[in-house]
């Protein structure tokens, strides 16, 4: 199968999320993917796109990816935690977002985790300054950010020690 007859030439170009770009029909996309993901995570994305002039770049962490971390969860066991997007809005600033549709028992446990990893790897280095939001779907829909840069100065759950 060949790409996406739309698909651009340049690596630069900012990829249209409402577009399948790999090869396949675009009957699947309601019986596919977005179906697997919680509602938030597409129109997340769909709103980035918006957001244009806060944000350089983003991706979804996907298995290619693979940033994780571990973390213990709510049994006691090591788990692993795969945050759902990476947003840069500078050379020197990424914000790791996670997103919720209900919130289950692990998630204080993965938020706590990831505030901890943003501070660890920004006192370890100080190249790129990481934060994080926890984007919940309930305040999302109540509070409709109008930009990124908003989403993360409202979105302040979990950013405390616990």
């Amino acid at each position: 199968m060949a790409l996406h007859p739309n698909f651009p030439e340049s690596p630069y170009a900012i990829l249209d999320p409402a577009i399948r770009w790999f090869p396949a029909d675009e009957a699947l996309r309601e019986s596919s993917s977005d179906k697997l993901m919680p509602p938030l995570v597409p129109q997340l994305r769909r709103k980035v796109k918006e957001w244009r002039a806060d944000v350089v770049s983003y991706a979804k962490n996907y298995l290619a990816v693979h940033f994780k971390l571990d973390y213990v969860n709510a049994h006691g066991d090591i788990s692993n935690y795969y945050p759902d997007f990476l947003v840069k809005l500078s050379a020197t600033r990424i914000v790791i977002v996670e997103t919720k549709g209900q919130e289950d028992l692990d998630v204080p446990l993965k938020m706590e985790r990831l505030r901890q990893w943003c501070e660890d790897i920004n006192r370890v280095q100080s190249n790129v300054t990481y934060d994080f939001v926890y984007v919940d779907e309930e305040s999302f829909e109540k509070y409709k950010p109008a930009s990124f840069r908003q989403l993360v100065a409202g979105f302040r759950e979990y950013k405390e020690k616990i």
